[in-house]
């Protein structure tokens, strides 16, 4: 239950810091605690599988419950950064189409046998996502800058930028990944392939 606990803890940090990123001002206490508890969401998403595997407490359940905490958590902060203009809506959107097309794609895998593992794309996209967030709400806190007042400009500020569209294009890459992978041939649910 510990390993579970450390796993849903991410839905109300990340709430938190959704709800304090909003009457939060640059340069102020409050910018600076969303941006740790934006960075304690991560460590739990790290530390929840290393104590998982170290205490031999690997689960069916534990497996498709991770990311489903892992996507509520990342859709509060991303729509959070959008509202505060620190990201564009559309990217909370491919965001919330990845996650929720993905979960259905593991439903269909789990329905015909097959093992619904992770793939390489959808840790890629986690540490994207994870750092991209952390990134934004830094910028965000230590430099003022917002999206919503063209500060993220690709001419007048390259870094807001890259972050946003490095986010969106390994969330859809995952997409594509994920969904490709689901159209190979069925593989045995005791097949150890990842």
């Amino acid at each position: 239950m510990l390993v579970q606990y450390i796993t849903v803890a991410r839905i109300p940090l990340s709430a938190a810091a959704g709800l304090l990123l909003w009457y939060s001002e640059p340069g102020r206490l409050l910018a600076s605690i969303v941006v740790g508890l934006l960075v304690i969401c991560e460590l739990t998403d790290i530390f929840d599988g290393h104590l998982a595997r170290k205490l031999g407490a690997l689960s069916r359940f534990g497996a498709l419950f991770d990311p489903y905490c892992d996507s509520i958590s990342r859709m509060i902060i991303f729509f959070g950064l959008a509202t505060k203009g620190l990201c564009p809506m559309w990217l909370f959107l491919i965001m919330a189409l990845r996650d929720v097309s993905v979960a259905y794609i593991r439903i269909m895998y789990i329905l015909s046998g097959k093992k619904p593992s992770a793939r390489l794309s959808g840790k890629t996209k986690a540490w994207v996502q994870g750092l991209g967030a952390i990134a934004l709400a830094v910028l965000y806190a230590y430099s003022g800058l917002r999206l919503d007042r063209g500060d993220f400009a690709f001419w007048a500020h390259w870094m807001p930028t890259v972050i946003v569209l490095l986010v969106a294009a390994v969330t859809l890459w995952s997409l594509l990944d994920y969904f490709g992978a689901s159209q190979q041939k069925d593989v045995p649910a005791n097949d150890t392939r990842a």
